[in-house]
């Protein structure tokens, strides 16, 4: 055991620290993401439709029976408490964040230990109580080079001594571009970006380009609904906003007389791009028609506003024909 000791102690110096976090370079994405202000805009935008929230998801597993019960008043009300808190905790959003660098740092080379093995020795803190992204491991080359781990390595190993229930040790067929590409409709959307999130770390380049090909089949074929009330609309809409791409969602919600969420994106692209022109508008028609004329390529948006006024006007002319008020 001695001899074993000392000839650890001779592969890793004892007096080197490692970087706990070595993945971002840059941390303007996700600050902005989490900024209290847009966090609260993306929370209004999600939305809160029990239904969907609460809907039977096929996990393999034997689904509890529902149960009836009478209340008072007092029992139903603090019930929609706790139901609030559970559907808040469901909606949380998981995060948005830069692809990770794959570079590792180099803490020493000792040349003579150069061609001691043909393998590379790899040394893991083990504790409980650290996080996977700040866990110390590190590596000895074959030719004496002692370097952090890269992210691979890092996610690898972290499986390998504290596995997370449903992430897989390799890469699921179902994320690779042709397979996931042929997969994607309305009704697989959230489940995609479900798995993903139990495969990947949220700054992994297959995670970012998982959901980056989700968001762009939603927004090509118009279902943004599929997830709305769900933890993955918030992100989405942060994509749509950070890429510029807020013409067809915009569209839709003007089109489906939700101005006040149209209002509310238009904030957040506002906030995400501080330099957009934009001017006063003393009503939300206004300012969705000079935002769109002032930042947008396209017309679609008012000219979803345009039918929109138009069906509102056509509407009101037949009730009054018929003496509504």
């Amino acid at each position: 055991m001695a001899r074993i000791v000392k000839f650890c102690k001779f592969l890793v110096p004892p007096k080197i620290q490692v970087a706990k976090l070595r993945f971002s370079s840059s941390l303007q994405k996700e600050k902005l993401f989490f900024d209290s202000e847009v966090q609260n805009l993306l929370n209004r935008l999600t939305g809160l439709d029990y239904d969907k929230v609460f809907h039977r998801r096929k996990l393999g597993k034997t689904p509890e029976r529902p149960i009836y019960q009478f209340m008072t008043e007092e029992e139903l009300e603090e019930a929609k408490v706790v139901i609030a808190k559970k559907a808040e905790k469901k909606l949380v959003m998981p995060p948005v964040m830069e692809e990770r660098s794959a570079a590792s740092r180099v803490l020493e080379k000792d040349e003579l230990l150069t061609g001691f093995d043909t393998s590379k020795y790899v040394f893991t803190d083990i504790s409980f109580g650290i996080s996977d992204r700040s866990r110390i491991i590190v590596v000895r080359e074959t030719d004496g080079t002692l370097r952090t781990s890269n992210p691979d390595e890092q996610d690898r190993l972290n499986q390998t001594y504290f596995p997370r229930e449903g992430r897989r040790y390799y890469v699921p067929a179902m994320f690779e571009t042709e397979h996931l590409k042929s997969i994607l409709e309305p009704a697989k959307y959230e489940y995609v970006l479900d798995r993903n999130c139990v495969q990947f770390e949220p700054d992994n380049p297959i995670y970012i380009r998982t959901c980056n090909t989700v968001y762009a089949h939603i927004n090509e074929h118009r279902h943004f609904d599929a997830l709305h009330s769900t933890r993955h609309y918030g992100p989405m809409l942060f994509n749509f906003c950070w890429n510029k791409q807020l013409d067809e969602l915009l569209a839709h919600l003007v089109w489906n007389d939700r101005l006040e969420e149209a209002v509310d994106a238009i904030k957040l692209y506002k906030k995400v791009h501080p330099d957009c022109k934009t001017s006063y508008s003393s009503s939300s028609e206004d300012l969705v028609r000079n935002f769109a004329k002032l930042n947008l390529k396209s017309g679609k948006v008012n000219m979803a506003l345009e039918k929109l006024l138009e069906s509102k006007k056509t509407t009101e002319t037949i009730l009054s024909g018929h003496g509504a008020k």
